[in-house]
C-alpha cells in the first residue's frame, strides 16, 4: 500500500467507474457526509456510484441518505473507496471487502491502514471531501447537496465546533460552505437536537445505569442485549449515549460498551475524552483507532462485568498519568 497525494485521488476521481464508497460501521455525521459529498464529486465526472455500511442510519441523520438503502448486496463494481474508516474492524460485516479497497480517505491520526490511502490529520473526514472538491476546481458545478454533507460531517465531527480538533482552516472551511445559502441550522438542528422516543428512553437508561471508576474520573455505560431487549431499544437508538456521559463534572473519560447480538461476548467500545488523555492510542492497543479524544475499538469478555473491569484496566494509567502530571 503507498500514500496518495491530493493530485493522484483527484486523477483518479476523474475517471468514469463504477463505485462504491464505504462507511464506518455505526454510521455518524461525518462518515455519511464525507461519503454522500464524494457521491456527487465522482457523479459529476460520470461515475455511478453506491454508497453502503454494514449498519443501518439512524433516523435522525436519514437527511443525509436521502433514504437511500445502504446495504451491500455482493454487487460489482471497478472501484471501491472508504471514507472515514481507521481499521478494517471499522467496516464491520463488510469488512471482507477491506481487501478489495482502492483507496481509502481518511482522518484519523491512529488508524490500521489496509489500502492506499490519502491522509490528513483535519478536524473531520468531510473537510478532505471539500479540499478534492477544491482541487479538482467544481465547487461551482456542484449541488447544494454536496455543500449540505460536507458542512453535515465537519458539524458531527466537531460537536457544532465545540470540540478541541476546530482550529481556523475548520471555520474558514465552514464559512466557505455557508456562503453556498445552506441552512445550517436545520443541519445542525437535525444531528444534535433530533431525538427520537426510544433515543429519549436510552439517555435516561444511560444517566440511571452509568458507573463511575477512578475517583469519579473515568464514567462506563453498557447496554447489554439484556438490557436493550427489555426495553425494546436497538443500537441505533444508543448512538449519543456516549456524549451523555462524558459531561459530567469531573470526568476525564467517558466509555459506552454495547453488547453485540450476533456475538454475546463481544462488546462495541467508544471512548470520548475531555482532558489531555489520548484515548487514541489506548483503543489502538486492542486493534482499535481514532483520535486522541475520540475513538473506538471492541473487545471481548464473557459478562459485562468483565467488559467494564478491562476497560477500567485499559485506562487506569493513562488517568493516573495524566491526574499525575506525567
Amino acid at each position: 500500500m503507498r500514500r496518495l497525494n491530493s493530485n493522484e485521488v483527484a486523477s483518479e476521481l476523474r475517471i468514469k467507474k463504477s463505485t462504491l464508497i464505504l462507511c464506518h460501521k455505526s454510521p455518524d455525521p461525518d462518515t455519511l457526509g464525507s461519503a454522500y459529498g464524494l457521491k456527487v464529486i465522482l457523479e459529476h465526472f460520470g461515475s455511478s456510484v453506491k454508497v453502503s455500511c454494514a449498519d443501518k442510519v439512524t433516523k435522525r441523520l436519514m437527511f443525509l441518505t436521502n433514504g437511500e438503502d445502504l446495504t451491500y448486496n455482493g454487487e460489482k463494481y471497478e472501484r471501491i473507496v472508504a471514507v472515514d474508516v481507521a481499521s478494517p474492524s471499522q467496516l464491520g460485516e463488510l469488512s471482507f471487502l477491506c481487501e478489495r479497497v482502492d483507496f481509502t480517505i481518511d482522518h484519523h491520526s491512529m488508524c490500521e491502514r489496509f489500502s492506499d490511502y490519502y491522509e490528513k490529520h483535519t478536524a473531520s473526514c468531510a473537510e478532505i471531501i471539500y479540499e478534492i472538491a477544491e482541487e479538482l476546481n467544481i465547487l461551482d458545478k456542484l449541488p447544494i447537496s454536496f455543500f449540505e454533507s460536507v458542512y453535515a460531517g465537519i458539524s458531527g465531527d466537531t460537536g457544532c465546533f465545540r470540540f478541541s480538533n476546530v482550529n481556523s482552516e475548520t471555520l474558514i472551511k465552514a464559512s466557505k460552505i455557508i456562503e453556498h445559502n445552506i441552512d445550517h441550522a436545520e443541519i445542525n438542528r437535525k444531528i444534535f437536537d433530533s431525538k427520537t422516543k426510544s433515543e429519549v428512553l436510552a439517555q435516561r437508561l444511560t444517566y440511571e445505569n452509568m458507573e463511575l471508576y477512578e475517583d469519579d474520573t473515568l464514567s462506563i455505560i453498557c447496554f447489554t442485549n439484556e438490557m436493550k431487549a427489555k426495553n425494546n431499544l436497538t443500537d441505533l437508538d444508543l448512538g449519543d449515549i456516549i456524549n451523555h456521559i462524558r459531561g459530567l463534572d469531573g470526568v476525564l473519560v467517558a466509555v459506552s460498551l454495547k453488547q453485540s447480538e450476533s456475538n454475546t461476548k463481544k462488546y462495541a467500545v467508544s471512548c470520548r475524552a475531555n482532558a489531555d488523555i489520548d484515548v487514541g492510542l489506548v483503543c489502538a492497543q486492542i486493534g482499535g483507532g481514532g483520535h486522541k479524544r475520540a475513538a473506538g475499538a471492541s473487545i471481548e469478555a464473557e459478562s459485562k462485568e468483565e467488559a467494564i473491569s478491562k476497560v477500567v484496566n485499559l485506562f487506569n494509567k493513562p488517568i493516573k498519568d495524566f491526574v499525575n502530571g506525567k
